[in-house]
């Protein structure tokens, strides 16, 4: 029988975290807000931002502590592994990608700035669990197998990569559309690859040092990341100009009717709906205001290539290992179930986006859009397929 007393600490543990993730995503994007890029990917930024920056992330770290102890607590209070149900599995997803943006998205790459959104996608992931709730209790018989601790926490591990990798990749796609814009109105060349403006080829004024290139600047920053307009003659393109470039009305519209749309073909709720539509307006919002701050497209698409290519093996495994268990529970390797169509249709088109980068030398907007292509797929093989199509993986809330 479960601990029903540490079942509900375990929720308990789970709003706070929660809550706490929220409250972290708001001083990162203070910090984002305050930080800027010169065109060659050096960060400056305000003391207020830094300081800024600094306490959320220990208000992050403070959140993925009370978020471990709430998976741990759910764990003992069932007796078992805490990833048997969409809610728990949406739990550990949202944990395993804060943990990669503190650790590599932060620590080892230095894209400390980026966590905000980072933290806006383990949110999202959390609130879809708080949809999916189900009491803390025993596995199916079809499920009561070593297998579960090998494939599942495998499947989370490469899931939770890829949500930071997808993170990457659609502002890839936002930085780019604006660096090819601003480069487009001002005359210049691509050269390079793909990537837009931040390949855009760009010189300094005659004679000027490297030093010269901030100067005159207004906002007190000690770099920028303007471009240059025509050849040698010393005008900057403000950053202000990307966000000028792209529609402040499409930014909050496009992402609010994508996500209320998937919210009531999921879960026919109309008021989550309406809520997770608001929540989706503002993060557009926040990304469009975040253009000028971001890092260059060339350096987002690369973050994006680097965890997806981190994660990809790793899904490979999970779904060896879950070939495996479906011999042990069901008699056959494979069989085609729709989880199992879902998982390797995902896993091809992840193929193709490192095949097509590895192989092809694609970069930018066609390798990014495959690689968004494989997340709505990854999506759409979690929620749609676990949720309403019928198969031996339908297990009523049972992953």
């Amino acid at each position: 029988m479960p601990n029903e007393s540490l079942a509900q600490l375990s929720n308990t543990l789970f709003s706070v975290a929660l809550i706490t993730y929220i409250a972290a995503m708001v001083g990162y994007f203070f910090r984002l807000g305050f930080t800027r890029f010169t065109s060659q990917g050096v960060v400056a930024g305000t003391a207020a931002g830094r300081r800024v920056g600094l306490l959320a992330t220990g208000v992050a770290v403070a959140g993925w502590l009370v978020h471990l102890a709430s998976v741990t607590t759910r764990g003992v209070a069932a007796g078992r592994v805490p990833w048997a149900n969409m809610y728990e599995y949406s739990s550990i997803l949202a944990l395993g990608a804060v943990a990669v943006g503190l650790v590599v998205v932060q620590r080892r790459l230095g894209y400390g700035h980026l966590v905000g959104f980072v933290l806006a996608a383990a949110v999202l992931s959390m609130t879809s669990g708080l949809l999916l709730f189900t009491e803390a209790g025993p596995v199916v018989p079809a499920l009561n197998s070593y297998w579960i601790k090998i494939h599942t926490s495998a499947m989370m591990t490469a899931s939770s990569v890829v949500i930071v990798g997808f993170v990457a990749t659609a502002l890839s796609l936002v930085k780019d559309t604006a660096e090819r814009r601003v480069a487009a109105r001002s005359g210049e060349s691509y050269v390079g690859s793909t990537v837009g403006a931040a390949q855009v080829g760009a010189a300094a004024p005659a004679g000027a040092a490297p030093d010269d290139r901030t100067e005159g600047r207004p906002d007190g920053y000690e770099a920028d990341a303007g471009v240059d307009i025509g050849a040698g003659d010393g005008e900057w393109a403000s950053p202000l100009a990307q966000r000028e470039a792209l529609s402040p009305v499409l930014f909050p519209l496009v992402p609010a009717v994508a996500v209320t749309v998937f919210v009531l073909a999921v879960w026919r709720a109309p008021g989550a709906a309406i809520v997770a539509g608001s929540v989706a307006a503002l993060l557009g919002t926040a990304a469009w205001y975040a253009v000028p701050f971001l890092p260059p497209a060339a350096k987002l698409d690369n973050l994006a290539y680097r965890t997806i290519a981190f994660g990809f093996p790793i899904w490979t495994f999970a779904i060896m290992a879950g070939a495996i268990w479906a011999e042990e529970a069901w008699g056959r390797y494979w069989g085609w179930d729709p989880k199992e169509t879902g998982s390797f249709f995902t896993w091809v088109l992840y193929a193709s986006y490192l095949h097509a980068r590895s192989t092809h030398g694609w970069r930018g907007r066609r390798a990014a859009w495959v690689a968004v292509v494989a997340f709505v797929a990854l999506l759409v093989t979690y929620y749609v397929v676990n949720l309403w199509i019928v198969g031996l993986h339908s297990y009523a809330g049972d992953i």
